[in-house]
């Protein structure tokens, strides 16, 4: 027998019961495209494609188990039929359509979140709407409240993806379960007061790797993450985050002025050693946590503050990674529109900036390589990136010596997107080995 699919919808994060499971408990209706006359199934179409293709690896990032993910089979539906006659990566229409179509795609997930029937569905619908609502947004630099909107979503979404388990089980409260998918990962949300190392509170939010991970005997070690430019803590720092979940090292991701939420709402703040520093210190306050078993990973943007964190609070960790970051940023005049449009829009925090501006404020983050930091660091770096030079990491490598390991990928770019699942791997494992608990 055979009936006809129910159309897709769109609905809003607010739409299920207040106990996260579907407002009904009729069996479930099994969904499908509302367009049944296609001739053939969506497809990226070559001009995106040409025009997006470096890119492209991004929107799926590393193979996460908790973090939202979409899958190829979203980029397809969301781009086939492209409407744009002319792809100009630098041009607002260009992006505007991608806003809109990214963000539909979002609304057919918060739709079967919606329909779901139970908990294990609405966590991955909702983690699929959290990741389309971040594609949609994450280049968009033309309305400063649209943008925070879109990410305010990212967040309620993937918020709305958690479950709250019994706390008696473990003995904790207050925390959340990454619902959907068990193995006893554990959230908690924390923030620096204001007025402490801002004038806002800095939220950060501690990660528990599964208890089948932990060693039940000791305090466990723990790595901070940080966001680069334009990305969002729950996609892609929550992604890199995972490979130390499972090697039971505990996880910190946080924002500082100017990152997640607040990315373009107020400029970003370029001496973010002086946050880290207070949150290393409430850190070694959990005694769930190794004091002396600290390390921070930066990528892109977040890179270059690992550089700096290396350089001031290095006898406080015993491992930074650098991914994709360096100590200096290619000449603003350079780089693509886009990305000159990201650090305006970044670095001013509704300021207009011009490119003086940004060039002044470019040269002013350059520090020298001298003297090198008292803690191990890795850098890992395409070498045909083109916002940090490879050259200026090389002048850094033999500066710092042993203190100092430069892994090179000749025929990777920024953020070396084809060969992040390796990288990850391995960084990960380098930076387990770091945070043994025999010293290094």
């Amino acid at each position: 027998m055979s009936r006809a699919a129910p159309s897709g919808g769109t609905g809003a994060p607010g739409a299920t019961a207040a106990n996260g499971s579907a407002a009904t408990a009729a069996a479930p209706r099994l969904g499908g495209s509302s367009d049944v006359r296609r001739a053939r199934p969506a497809r990226v179409p070559a001009p995106v494609m040409e025009a997006c293709g470096y890119f492209l690896p991004r929107l799926m990032f590393l193979q996460a188990r908790y973090a939202p993910q979409i899958h190829w089979g979203d980029v397809a539906l969301a781009l086939d039929g492209f409407g744009l006659t002319e792809i100009d990566l630098g041009s607002a229409g260009f992006w505007d359509e991608w806003r809109a179509r990214w963000t539909a795609r979002a609304e057919v997930y918060v739709a079967a979140a919606v329909a779901s029937t139970t908990a294990a569905g609405q966590a991955r619908a909702y983690r699929g709407a959290a990741a389309c609502y971040h594609w949609a947004e994450f280049m968009d630099f033309g309305d400063r409240a649209r943008k925070l909107g879109l990410r305010r979503l990212v967040r309620t979404c993937f918020e709305r993806s958690l479950t709250s388990p019994d706390p008696a089980q473990d003995g904790l409260s207050g925390l959340g379960d990454l619902g959907g998918l068990g193995g006893g990962l554990r959230r908690e949300a924390r923030a620096l007061p204001a007025g402490s190392v801002s004038a806002e509170p800095v939220p950060y939010w501690l990660y528990l790797p599964p208890r089948r991970a932990r060693d039940a005997d000791r305090p466990l070690a723990c790595v901070v993450l940080s966001n680069g430019l334009d990305s969002m803590t729950e996609v892609e720092i929550l992604s890199l985050a995972e490979a130390y979940l499972d090697r039971g090292i505990a996880a910190v991701l946080f924002e500082g002025p100017g990152q997640g939420l607040d990315a373009g709402q107020t400029p970003l703040r370029v001496d973010m050693e002086s946050v880290v520093a207070a949150l290393l210190d409430a850190l070694r306050a959990d005694s769930r946590l190794a004091a002396d078993r600290m390390a921070f990973l930066g990528v892109s943007f977040g890179g270059y503050l690992a550089l700096r964190v290396a350089r001031t609070l290095g006898p406080s960790l015993r491992c930074v990674v650098n991914f994709s970051g360096g100590p200096r940023i290619a000449p603003f005049a350079t780089l693509p529109r886009r990305l000159r449009d990201d650090f305006r829009y970044t670095f001013g925090g509704g300021e207009p900036l011009d490119d003086d501006d940004m060039q002044r404020r470019f040269d002013a983050l350059a520090f020298p390589s001298d003297p090198a930091p008292h803690t191990r660091v890795l850098s890992v770096h395409g070498a045909l990136d083109d916002i940090f030079p490879l050259t200026d990491l090389v002048e850094l490598d033999r500066a710092w010596g042993t203190r100092h390991e430069l892994v090179t990928h000749e025929s990777e770019a920024h953020v070396c997107l084809n060969m992040i699942n390796l990288c990850g791997i391995e960084i990960a494992d380098w930076v387990a080995h770091h945070l043994r608990p025999d010293p290094c």
